[in-house]
């Protein structure tokens, strides 16, 4: 008996639970073409990726409705430049369904009405976003700004006129022509059974689809923009359906190393409790109010998501109080104190997966991120312990201080439906109660207002990519 599992996002697993062994399967399909990221090259190509996804996933509803009556089940999704799939459950089966639906992958044929019904609910998706929260929106502008490349909804809609199907069969046959395959084998499944698995992927894209490797030089990654040092960008859009307000602000830290990720993390555990004490129950900034790590294309940084019936400058300058506050609370914290933080952390980060999708999870995240940092937990507790009050306190005054040398800042603002305008770069309002804590004044002359989601990326420079702990060219996890 065996399960097998694939998600995007590794913190948006489903948990299956069975009695008997389980075993868990993860593919990642990159595919670039002549160096070009191809399946997000441009908004078309992106729309075109989607919608095969989609009629995929249709064509294929009736062969593995059985399968997943008896807990046999797939998933399909497409990243920047990959198409990840997976397969979970009883592995005495998983085979015939993986090599099915790599069959119907590299035949496939698309039925034209399947195509025009399925593109329309594509188009009424994209008009949807308009509806969604505005914290939802603050996430999404924020994604845009600091990417390198992406494409956004209006662009998608204007796109999507061009998609035919003639176009979007030529599409599938130069997709498949080349690529890339990684995949992570996990669980009842021996080294032997998951190389032959792994041929048999192969084999069949070859005879069905005659496709050829990429060479090691067409494996393009995505980078997230630099920001300035002491640069504070303010980014504004307004949420067309909801009358509350939503903000993200993210401080940009550094590049994720072990050092790096453990000083973010243990300020995060530090600031945790007391950030949801002050702005959400004391000063009733909202319901949804949310601090912690921000990690994307391996760049790292502190973000602050607040939704609010309260306009976006006034949210702004009490987060920026609060962090000022934390300071002090830090400088005065016992060593005891600080010690029970690290505990907790270490805790947290070594604690043993309880079901086999979340170890899976973990190892599928390192792959995803192509950073194959397979002992990272074990590797950065070790570090972590050895950090001390003086660290956190020189992190702090290095990145996230209103006066840090190394301070990154970018802010989103999400206005209310029915807010016609709102203050921007350095304009906080003033302040009548005297029970809170006063917000510090800003530095002058290092902030901008953006106009466009793409003016960052355009403007500024790109940071590098982490360095890989590894070459992967192939991983298995399992037993000889």
């Amino acid at each position: 008996m065996a399960y097998l599992y694939l998600e995007l996002l590794k913190d948006s697993l489903n948990e299956y639970a069975y009695a008997a062994e389980l075993a868990g399967l993860s593919y990642d399909l990159q595919n670039t073409i002549y160096g070009i990221r191809y399946l997000y090259a441009d908004p078309l190509h992106c729309n075109m990726t989607y919608l095969l996804i989609r009629l995929l996933k249709d064509d294929l509803k009736e062969y593995t409705y059985a399968a997943r009556l008896s807990g046999l089940v797939y998933a399909i999704a497409s990243g920047m430049n990959a198409i990840l799939l997976s397969v979970k459950g009883y592995n005495d089966k998983q085979h015939i369904l993986l090599k099915k639906i790599i069959e119907k992958m590299a035949t496939f044929e698309i039925d034209e009405k399947r195509f025009e019904i399925i593109k329309e609910e594509y188009m009424r998706s994209l008009n949807n976003f308009r509806a969604e929260q505005p914290h939802q929106h603050a996430m999404y502008y924020l994604r845009l700004l600091m990417t390198e490349v992406a494409w956004t909804k209006g662009e998608l809609k204007e796109a999507l006129d061009d998609v035919t199907l003639p176009r979007l069969k030529a599409f599938i046959s130069q997709l498949l022509s080349r690529l890339h395959i990684e995949a992570l084998l996990h669980g009842n499944i021996t080294k032997q059974a998951a190389l032959g698995i792994m041929q048999m992927v192969e084999d069949t894209f070859i005879e069905h689809a005659h496709t050829k490797p990429l060479l090691p030089s067409q494996l393009v990654r995505y980078r997230e923009v630099q920001l300035p040092d002491r640069g504070w960008f303010v980014y504004q859009q307004r949420n067309e359906v909801h009358n509350n307000c939503g903000i993200e602000i993210y401080y940009q830290t550094d590049m994720q190393s072990t050092s790096e990720n453990m000083f973010l993390e243990l300020f995060c555990q530090i600031i945790s409790e007391p950030c949801f004490n002050t702005l959400r129950t004391k000063e009733q900034l909202g319901y949804i109010v949310f601090s912690g790590p921000r990690r994307a294309n391996g760049i790292q940084g502190l973000r602050f998501i607040i939704q609010s019936e309260k306009p976006p400058h006034y949210l702004e300058s009490r987060v920026e109080a609060f962090l000022k506050t934390m300071e002090k609370c830090i400088e005065e914290m016992s060593e005891e104190a600080f010690q029970k933080h690290i505990q907790a952390l270490a805790i947290r980060r070594l604690d043993k997966p309880k079901m086999l999708s979340a170890e899976c999870a973990k190892y599928w995240g390192e792959i995803i991120s192509q950073q194959y940092n397979f002992d990272r937990d074990n590797i950065e507790v070790a570090y972590l312990k050895t950090l001390t009050k003086d660290d956190i306190m020189h992190f702090y005054k290095r990145m996230l201080a209103v006066d840090a040398s190394r301070r990154h800042k970018v802010s989103v603002h999400v206005l209310a439906r029915e807010m016609d305008s709102c203050p921007v770069v350095g304009e906080f309002p003033s302040q009548n109660d005297v029970k809170l804590a006063p917000a510090p004044p800003l530095p002058q002359g290092r902030s901008w207002a953006l106009e466009t989601a793409s003016e960052a990326a355009a403007q500024l420079r790109l940071r590098p990519c982490p360095h890989d702990l590894m070459e992967a060219s192939s991983v298995v996890v399992g037993n000889d």
